[in-house]
């Protein structure tokens, strides 16, 4: 509650310090100015040179002294009665503030526009330095607030390249996972942010140029990369097709703690292991962050890694670590055109289960982790893109499934299950899936992978696999597991007068009364090639490290801090507009917009992470409260510039009914946008 309300207030303060360069700018030109207020709704208390200090509007006591309101009043009669021309108040709701100037009061846009010391009978100049002076206090709030945030320092995702898109562009052009980035066309790159931003703002055919410190090479090698971002689906931004890496100590979050805990135990790892913890070391190599663990995991050839931990206590533990084998990646388009990947060998997938269940699920008390989907509706077997297109397909409904458990006893058998599953809004079941590697059972064949933009067939594709299909062997050699699927391809040896391979292979059909069939598996030399090139990656995935973060901050150093704030409200304006662009042209998708409601539940998760973090995101709001005002829309500041601008070049100003039209659409098209932001948030809120 602490937190929501000192992102409400500031939130608040931000749309205060707008109104107070209006206001400011307004008494600089001559205009003017009635009120200024502190909040919105009901007067709590005011002060009005004259009246002094009153609880209520110090307008009802002028009334009641000369008989009318103080803005219906000439200065000279505000004069005769010593009243000043402008009440000061605070306001019931923390909400922001308002000036209100002759001329520009409840929405008539040239009301007194014959009074020279209206806003409309102020000279062009003057009108457009009150229209700006916004704007600017927005700026120089948000410049202000970067120095203290930069003066205590914020930590960012560090630019350290974690996980890359096979596919994408930073891989093709030959950049690695833990790579830093240290520049992009000659700018400094200091967060992973300001990448994913330089990407997202670069011209088509024209490639970045980044500079990179290699992770791992002798003396810190530095190189120079060439790449050509492309077009993230998901996004519609162009993009690198890269992630931040994650840090080397685990995450201890507690909405993670169980997720974390089942990891250590999948991977072998001793209880003492606990969130918190930190991987100090593999194989006798110091371990930086995430990257530098998966590099050294990956050259392991699968044999055993030493690593040492140091617990929360500061006690150092010992403890081997198998590396887990990799599988190969099938890229497929669906009917819509969007890609999916799918994971397996030669087109061959295992069936998806349950490895961990999120809380706020609506099947936390129907599922379990490791559960096994067999099927989902009336599909028999499904991948887990499969499982995924299949619930996205069936918003806010209840479809039956059915899943294998394991039985908790000491025995571990498997159980067959028939159950209901609820899905959300967007399709979603709230769990997270993972491959079952572990048993032989087959879930729908891969059919295409996409290579190079063409997309072929897999050698499963021939075989009349059937859903559900149990593993038996492979040339007569027993199968229990895609584990041994795996070592088993990756003995098998081509046929040297025809190139290629030829295997059988023996599966189980699930239907009653079936008897194992043999089946004839062909292998191109180039399949067997991509199988003997998989690797091994480290047993425990990234998502349960903390991100690794570098600390941006001046040392103490105004100037610096200020020169940071000037890059900062920069970059993060132009990110704005970006993203405006994006969602006008359509390439992002407009209910990723978010309204009041969900930046103070962002705000409030930022608030509990600190002082410094709050500043920070304070300063971020206040430069989208700058540019959003900038745009041209009749009621912001913008669409004023617009009316001042078409006056000073017509000579004249836009007719008043075209100017009340035009309020009356703006303010219809800023409650609808409202309305809408106000949607999505509690879409997401309440998992709709």
């Amino acid at each position: 509650m602490g937190s929501f309300l000192l992102i409400l207030l500031g939130f608040g303060l931000l749309i205060v310090v707008h109104e107070l360069g209006h206001f400011a700018a307004a008494k600089w030109a001559g205009v003017r100015a009635d009120g200024f207020a502190v909040g919105m709704g009901p007067v709590l208390v005011s002060y009005r040179k004259g009246v002094g200090c009153c609880f209520g509007s110090a307008d009802a006591r002028v009334v009641a002294k000369i008989g009318k309101r103080p803005i219906e009043c000439s200065d000279e009669e505000l004069a005769k009665h010593g009243l000043g021309e402008t009440e000061y108040s605070l306001r019931a709701l923390p909400l922001g503030g308002y000036v209100r100037m002759l001329g520009q009061e409840d929405g008539q846009p040239v009301e007194s526009s014959n009074n020279p010391r209206s806003f409309a009978g102020c000279p062009i100049p003057k009108r457009i330095v009150i229209i700006l002076a916004g704007i600017a206090a927005n700026l120089l709030l948000a410049i202000v607030l970067f120095l203290g945030a930069f003066l205590h320092g914020v930590n960012f995702e560090a630019p350290i390249v974690g996980a890359l898109d096979p596919e994408g562009a930073a891989a093709k052009a030959g950049i690695r996972a833990g790579d830093r980035v240290l520049s992009s066309d000659g700018e400094r790159i200091d967060t992973f942010n300001d990448l994913v931003i330089a990407a997202a703002m670069s011209r088509p055919e024209s490639p970045m140029s980044l500079t990179l410190a290699r992770s791992g090479s002798a003396g810190g090698e530095t190189i120079a990369v060439s790449v050509e971002p492309t077009v993230d689906a998901a996004s519609g931004l162009r993009s690198l097709g890269i992630a931040p890496t994650s840090s080397a100590t685990l995450t201890a979050i507690k909405e993670s703690d169980a997720l974390v805990r089942a990891a250590l135990l999948s991977a072998g790892l001793p209880a003492s292991i606990t969130p918190g913890a930190r991987l100090e070391s593999l194989n006798g190599a110091t371990i930086a962050n995430y990257a530098d663990a998966q590099r050294i995991a990956s050259a392991s050839d699968g044999t055993p890694l030493a690593s040492v931990w140091t617990l929360l206590d500061r006690t150092r533990v010992e403890a081997p670590l198998q590396p887990r084998a990799m599988f190969s990646r099938f890229r497929s388009l669906n009917a819509d055109g969007g890609l999916r990947i799918d994971e397996g060998l030669v087109g061959l997938a295992p069936l998806c289960a349950v490895e961990a269940i999120d809380p706020s699920s609506r099947n936390s008390e129907t599922l379990r982790p490791g559960d096994v989907f067999l099927s989902i509706g009336d599909l028999a077997g499904p991948k887990a893109s499969d499982l995924i297109a299949y619930v996205r397909a069936h918003p806010k409904a209840e479809i039956p499934a059915k899943i294998l458990r394991r039985a908790l006893d000491s025995t571990g058998a498997m159980e067959e299950i028939a159950l209901d599953l609820n899905t959300d809004g967007d399709g979603r079941v709230g769990v997270y899936l993972h491959p079952a590697w572990d048993l032989p059972l087959l879930a729908r064949s891969v059919l295409t992978d996409k290579r190079d933009e063409h997309e072929i067939a897999t050698p499963a594709a021939s075989l009349a696999i059937v859903p559900t299909g149990k593993l038996l062997a492979l040339n007569l050699a027993s199968i229990s597991s895609f584990y041994d699927l795996r070592a088993a391809l990756r003995r098998v040896e081509l046929d040297p007068t025809t190139g290629t391979a030829s295997l059988q292979l023996t599966v189980q059909d699930p239907r009653e009364g079936a008897t194992p069939s043999t089946m004839l598996l062909e292998l191109s030399a180039d399949d067997l090639t991509q199988v003997k090139a998989l690797g091994w990656r480290f047993p425990l995935d990234a998502n349960y490290f903390d991100p690794e973060y570098v600390l941006l901050s001046a040392d103490g150093d105004p100037l610096r801090a200020v020169s940071m704030g000037f890059k900062r409200t920069y970059a993060v304006g132009k990110s704005v507009f970006a993203t405006i662009d994006r969602v006008a042209r359509g390439t992002v998708s407009a209910t990723q917009l978010q309204g009041p409601i969900g930046i103070l539940h962002v705000g409030t998760r930022v608030a509990d992470e600190g002082l410094s973090y709050l500043v920070f995101f304070l300063a971020l709001l206040s430069v989208n409260l700058a540019v959003v005002n900038a745009l041209p829309i009749p009621i912001a500041d913008g669409g004023l510039l617009l009316f001042a601008l078409y006056e000073g070049i017509r000579g004249k100003a836009p007719s008043v009914r075209f100017q009340s039209m035009a309020v009356l659409c703006g303010i219809i098209f800023v409650a609808a946008l409202f309305l809408f932001t106000f949607a999505n948030d509690m879409r997401r809120l309440l998992g709709l």
